[in-house]
């Protein structure tokens, strides 16, 4: 019975590992609604952003993105990406602020701001209370959330 040589079950191992985690990955961005988002809100080049990197958000109530997005905003809207490694299949996000709603809520004794886009309603964003208010900072006067 033949052996099969060290370098080829490493190699083999790696190439497995690197499979699954795209599998992984993919799935994440299916389940929590990143692809729906990315097909209707392709990114475009932000013109003079504020950006916060290593954000956190809840897609759909509970998918987290733990401090893998980089939120960037300008005068015309909200620009998401996810960060290297996390960043396959899932495509960068341009989102116009008149496409954005937004209604504080507390969530386990805090405040976040939950977030609805007009084209895709059904998956809400949930932020820190703190990164909204940089995002209406950062609109210039073009997008506010609801305190209710």
């Amino acid at each position: 019975m033949e052996t099969i040589p060290l370098p080829l079950i490493i190699v083999g191992g790696f190439i497995v590992i690197i499979l699954f985690w795209l599998a992984v990955v993919w799935v994440i961005a299916q389940l929590a609604g990143w692809s729906q988002l990315a097909e209707k809100y392709p990114a475009r080049q932000p013109w003079n952003p504020q950006c916060w990197s290593l954000q956190s958000a809840l897609f759909r109530n509970w998918s987290q993105y733990r401090g893998v997005l980089r939120v960037c905003a300008d005068s015309e809207g909200m620009h998401l990406s996810v960060l290297f490694p996390f960043s396959v299949a899932h495509k960068p996000l341009s989102i116009p602020w008149h496409e954005i709603t937004g209604r504080k809520k507390t969530r386990f004794f805090y405040y976040q701001v939950e977030l609805r886009f007009q084209q895709v309603p059904k998956i809400p964003m949930h932020i820190r209370r703190a990164l909204a208010d940089h995002l209406v900072e950062a609109s210039g006067g073009m997008w506010q959330y609801e305190e209710g």
